[in-house]
């Protein structure tokens, strides 16, 4: 018998503080659930100075406004402009002037050859809003105790947990959405999708360049598991070949018996022509005194063929009854004398 895979003990996944990512918000294992924020970008430095000035009183009067905690993260990769060269080929295509497709062609190359020779950077910011676990009902009294351990979601608070959050977190979002624009700065909530491109680039920085994750609607399941399995002795390896040798031959045989019952059936369906036996010869005594004799002489008939049918001679006119005659008769001939006297008969008187 093989040997049963052995569940691996130690995953990456253990090590994430991460236990789901649905709704638009991330949900930790001890139950924090946050919601992020994508803000826009500004170049501070060609401002003027009292714009500066203005600019940097409101940021202070948002950050006064806050009475609940939020993170601000930046994330800086390199510049991935597969997308951007496959736009400007995409014009090129488009394009009828051939003096304009020169000029996107080395547009084109200057924009390949600058993201390889200099370190491009795109920089993103991300401001996080979290829900503490007291604030959606994991934490109770007796948990915060001394030696009692830290709570942990599960699957079936994870709905009741997700309801509660989005209700705390939505009207932080808009405030921090109208503070941000009175900054002069655009923010937006990123969905579910956006989030786990942005935790997958995160832990995998060599590895995205290139690549388009699919939608996360699409996946069949949100953990990934593994098995690890033993090699197999020598002794499996030689009854996995016997079973496989036997279950060859079983299945030559029977196509061997699909083979001749096809064969069979198309016999069946298309049979030889036969040849037909010769028609009997019939002989009829017409004499109506003696009896009526038949003499058939023919070959033996096979079984597959009708059985040929000797004709029944017809009656004579003499058994055929008469048909009743009229009534008034006139005799054509002339009289006959009789053989007694000679006289002629008197003509037949009309009844």
């Amino acid at each position: 018998m093989p040997a049963e895979p052995q569940e691996i003990s130690s995953t990456t996944q253990k090590f994430l503080d991460i236990f789901d990512i649905t709704s638009n918000v991330v949900v930790l294992r001890d139950g924090t659930v946050s919601m992020i924020l994508m803000i826009s970008a500004m170049n501070f430095g060609l401002l003027a100075e009292q714009e500066q000035d203005s600019i940097i009183y409101a940021y202070a009067a948002l950050l006064n406004s806050l009475n609940f905690p939020i993170q601000i993260v930046v994330s800086s990769k390199t510049k991935d402009a597969t997308a951007y060269l496959q736009l400007l080929e995409d014009q090129i295509q488009k394009t009828s002037s051939d003096e304009k497709k020169n000029l996107i062609r080395r547009y084109q190359g200057f924009v390949g050859r600058l993201i390889k020779e200099r370190n491009v950077l795109d920089k993103k910011f991300y401001v996080v809003i979290p829900a503490a676990p007291i604030e959606v009902g994991m934490f109770t009294a007796q948990s915060v105790l001394p030696g009692n351990q830290k709570p942990e979601i599960t699957e079936e608070q994870k709905a009741s947990v997700i309801e509660k959050a989005l209700g705390v977190l939505e009207p932080r979002r808009d405030h921090l959405i109208a503070q941000f624009n009175r900054i002069g700065l655009y923010a937006r909530q990123i969905n579910t999708q956006e989030i786990i491109e942005v935790f997958y680039n995160n832990y995998n920085p060599e590895a995205y360049e290139g690549q388009h994750l699919t939608d996360s609607q699409n996946y069949a399941t949100a953990v990934v598991t593994a098995s690890q399995a033993q090699a197999p002795s020598v002794s499996e390896l030689q009854e996995q070949l016997e079973q496989k040798s036997k279950l060859e031959e079983i299945a030559g045989a029977g196509e061997e018996r699909d083979v001749l019952r096809a064969e069979r059936l198309a016999a069946a369906s298309n049979p030889e022509p036969q040849q037909q036996a010769p028609e009997a010869e019939v002989e009829i005594n017409p004499s109506p005194s003696a009896p009526q004799e038949q003499a058939v002489t023919s070959q033996e008939i096979p079984v597959e063929q009708p059985a040929v049918q000797v004709p029944q001679p017809q009656p004579t006119q003499e058994a055929q009854p008469k048909p009743e005659q009229p009534v008034e008769t006139r005799s054509e001939q002339p009289n006959k004398p009789a053989e007694s006297g000679g006289n002629p008969l008197p003509p037949i008187a009309e009844l």
